[in-house]
C-alpha cells in the first residue's frame, strides 16, 4: 500500500464520506414529491419513503456500534464502504421495477449502509483529534456534508433534465442513474481508503458493550442532548422536504417541481456557509447563546409561514438553513463529550436519533392532509422551542454532575 501524501488524509477521506451521505440524504428527501406523484400517494403516505430511509438508523446503529467496539473503527469503516457500494447498486436495480414495495426495499438496503457508515465516521472525525479541536474538525466534516446537500438537488435535477432531453421519461430510470453514479463514488472511496494511512481506534471501555450502553442510557446529560438531536434532525428534514412543496405548489410558490428542487439548494447553501463561518469563527462566540439565537430565529420564520402564504415566504424558509448550520456540530460534539469512554455506544444512539427525520415530517405531513401546508408549520415552531428548553436543561445537568 502506498500512503497518500496529504497533510490530513484521514480528514479528507472522512469529509468525502460526509459529503456523499449528504448527497444521498438530500436526494432522498428531494425525491419524496416525485415518489408522491409517481405512486399517487397523499402527503402522509408519501412519508413511507423517508421512513424506509431513516428507520435503518434504529435497526443498524447498535449492531454497527457493537462491531466497531469489538474490531475498531478502521476495520468497521472498510466493510461499511463495501456495504454502501453494494446497497447503491441494489437500489439502482430495484427502483427500475417501478413498484412501490421493491422501491422501498431498495431504499432500506441502500440506507442501511449509509446508517452504518455514519455510526463510524461521525465519532471517528472527532476522535482523530485533540478534544479542543474536535468541534472544529466536526464542523469541517459537516461543512463537507453541506456541500453534498447543496449539490444533491442539482445533481438530481441535472440527471432528470439530461435524461428527459435524450427521450428517457421514466422517473425510475432517472433515480437508477443517480444511484449508479453514487455507487461509482463509493468505489473511488474504497480505492482512497486502501491507499492512505488511516489510524485505527478501538474504544477503551472498562465494562462490556451492553453494560456500557446501559450506563450511557442512565446518563441524563447525554440522553437529553440525544433528544435535542432527534428534534433537530426532524426539523432539518422537514424544511428540506416541505420547502420544495411550498415553492412548487401553485397556491404558495408556483415555481413547479423541477425549479423548486433546484431552489432548495439555497437552503443547503445557507447551511454550508453557516458551518464554514462557525468552523472559522466559532470560538469567538458563546456556543450556548448561538444555539438559542438560531432556534429563536427559526421559530420566527416558521411563525411567518404559519400566517402568511406567498412566494417570498418560501424563499424566507430557505434561510432556516443558516439557523440550522451550527446546531448539529454543537449538539453532536457536546453529546459525544458527555458520552465519555462509551463513544461507540454514544455514536450509535446519536445516529438512531435520526428517527426524528421520520417522526416530525410525518406529523407535519398529517397536518397538511388535515388542514393546510401553512398550518403545518406549527410543527417546527414547537420543535425548536422544545430543543431550546432541553438544551439548557442538559447544561444544568452538566453543572450538577
Amino acid at each position: 500500500m502506498l500512503p497518500l501524501h496529504l497533510k490530513d488524509a484521514p480528514l479528507v477521506l472522512l469529509s468525502l464520506i460526509f459529503f456523499i451521505w449528504g448527497v444521498i440524504t438530500v436526494s432522498s428527501n428531494s425525491l419524496i414529491p416525485y415518489y408522491k406523484d409517481a405512486f399517487l400517494l397523499d402527503y402522509k403516505m408519501s412519508m413511507l419513503f423517508p421512513m424506509a430511509f431513516f428507520i435503518t438508523r434504529v435497526t443498524v446503529s447498535l449492531p454497527t456500534s457493537f462491531v466497531m467496539a469489538k474490531f475498531g473503527y478502521r476495520t468497521t469503516m472498510k466493510y461499511c464502504l463495501y456495504w454502501c457500494f453494494a446497497g447503491c447498486l441494489v437500489m439502482a436495480y430495484l427502483v427500475r421495477t417501478e413498484s412501490l414495495y421493491p422501491t422501498l426495499l431498495g431504499i432500506l438496503l441502500m440506507a442501511s449502509g449509509i446508517s452504518a457508515i455514519q455510526v463510524v465516521s461521525s465519532p471517528y472525525v472527532s476522535l482523530l483529534s485533540t478534544p479542543d479541536k474536535s468541534v472544529i474538525r466536526q464542523s469541517i466534516a459537516t461543512a463537507a456534508n453541506s456541500v453534498g446537500t447543496v449539490l444533491g438537488p442539482l445533481l438530481l435535477t441535472g440527471v432528470m433534465v439530461a435524461a428527459t432531453a435524450i427521450g428517457i421519461q421514466q422517473t425510475s430510470l432517472h433515480v437508477s442513474t443517480l444511484f449508479l453514479l453514487i455507487a461509482g463514488f463509493f468505489a473511488g472511496l474504497l480505492v482512497l481508503f486502501n491507499n492512505i494511512d488511516l489510524p485505527d481506534i478501538k474504544p477503551k471501555q472498562l465494562s462490556g458493550f451492553w453494560q456500557g450502553l446501559a450506563c450511557l442510557i442512565r446518563n441524563r446529560e447525554f440522553m437529553t442532548l440525544a433528544a435535542v438531536l432527534l428534534f433537530y434532525i426532524g426539523v432539518e428534514v422537514s424544511f428540506g422536504t416541505f420547502t420544495i412543496i411550498y415553492l412548487a405548489d401553485e397556491y404558495y410558490g408556483g415555481l413547479g417541481l423541477i425549479k423548486a428542487t433546484q431552489f432548495i439548494s439555497a437552503y443547503w447553501i445557507c447551511m454550508f456557509v453557516g458551518r464554514l463561518l462557525f468552523a472559522k469563527f466559532g470560538y469567538l462566540i458563546n456556543r450556548h447563546v448561538l444555539f438559542t439565537l438560531a432556534c429563536l430565529i427559526a421559530v420566527l420564520i416558521s411563525v411567518i409561514a404559519l400566517f402568511a402564504q406567498a412566494k417570498w415566504v418560501g424563499f424566507l424558509l430557505l434561510l432556516v438553513g443558516l439557523c440550522n448550520a451550527t446546531l448539529y456540530p454543537i449538539i453532536y460534539a457536546q453529546a459525544l463529550h458527555a458520552s465519555g469512554k462509551y463513544s461507540s455506544q454514544g455514536a450509535a444512539i446519536l445516529i438512531m436519533c435520526s428517527i426524528g427525520g421520520v417522526i416530525l415530517p410525518f406529523l407535519q405531513a398529517s397536518l397538511i392532509d388535515i388542514f393546510s401546508l401553512s398550518t403545518s408549520y406549527i410543527t417546527p415552531v414547537i420543535a425548536y422551542l422544545i430543543m431550546t428548553i432541553l438544551y439548557w436543561s442538559s447544561l444544568k445537568k452538566q453543572g450538577e454532575s
